[in-house]
């Protein structure tokens, strides 16, 4: 088996800004809470102080988390903020993890039955579309097999090495498509045919399983997508609050 193609990874100090946000939302740093100082942080993450405070930065201009002087950094009440992982819903047992990917395959195919047309409602259907299929970890631990499928009409050629960890990034920065809402289904499937050992579960067992559908703000079905998910590895989360 040929080696799997790693996604375009974030920039490190998105990437800690990132994880930071999903720690916040995991509520392991509440509304009000300090954070540790910036060198111990740093220490923690095993980053310099200097990409610390540029992701810091980040959170604070997105009201994330307030700055004060002589006092520290602590998370603000009632923000959510603007994350790339936004509706990325896995974490592991004791924490959220950081997302990365490694790429199994890219092709432009036949769509399945079951996935929709994508692009716009006055558009012709098109017959084919781009199927990408990877291997999700959390923190460097394979968790999840995804295969995602979105329009073959965006212009250029698409190539492994040019799809980042997020899909969604990918969108925006490649198609000027931005993911505005999504749904889910949860529940329990067989591992598909094309899982990679790394995953750890055989062909045909049993996993838990992501169907997904997202739209942009003007109501275009952009990406559907299956994600089968070893659940002594990881879960699937979603939290609400008023």
């Amino acid at each position: 088996m040929k080696a799997l193609t790693r996604a375009k990874p974030l920039p490190l100090y998105l990437q800690i800004s990132e994880l930071l946000t999903r720690q916040i939302r995991a509520g392991h740093w509440r509304a009000g809470e300090r954070l540790p100082t910036e060198a111990e942080l740093a220490e923690s993450l095993q980053v310099a102080v200097g990409t610390l405070r540029k992701s810091l930065a980040l959170l604070e201009k997105q009201g994330v988390l307030e700055r004060i002087q002589g006092s520290g950094t602590y998370v603000r009440a009632g923000s959510r903020g603007k994350s790339i992982y936004e509706f990325f819903r896995l974490e592991l047992p004791h924490g959220p993890g950081l997302p990365t990917a490694r790429i199994i395959g890219l092709d432009k195919v036949k769509r399945d039955a079951g996935v929709s047309a994508m692009g716009p409602a006055s558009a012709a259907p098109q017959a084919k579309a781009w199927r990408v299929r990877r291997l999700r970890l959390l923190d460097n631990q394979p968790v999840a097999l995804e295969e995602i499928w979105f329009d073959a009409r965006h212009p250029g050629q698409i190539r492994s090495e040019n799809l980042g960890d997020s899909m969604y990034l990918f969108y925006q920065s490649a198609f000027d498509v931005w993911i505005s809402r999504v749904e889910d289904h949860v529940y329990a499937a067989a591992v598909p045919p094309w899982t990679v050992p790394d995953f750890g579960l055989a062909a045909g067992a049993i996993s838990g399983f992501i169907e997904r559908s997202s739209w942009t703000a003007s109501n275009e079905l952009a990406e559907y997508s299956r994600t089968w998910f070893d659940p002594t590895r990881c879960r699937y989360s979603s939290r609400l609050s008023s």
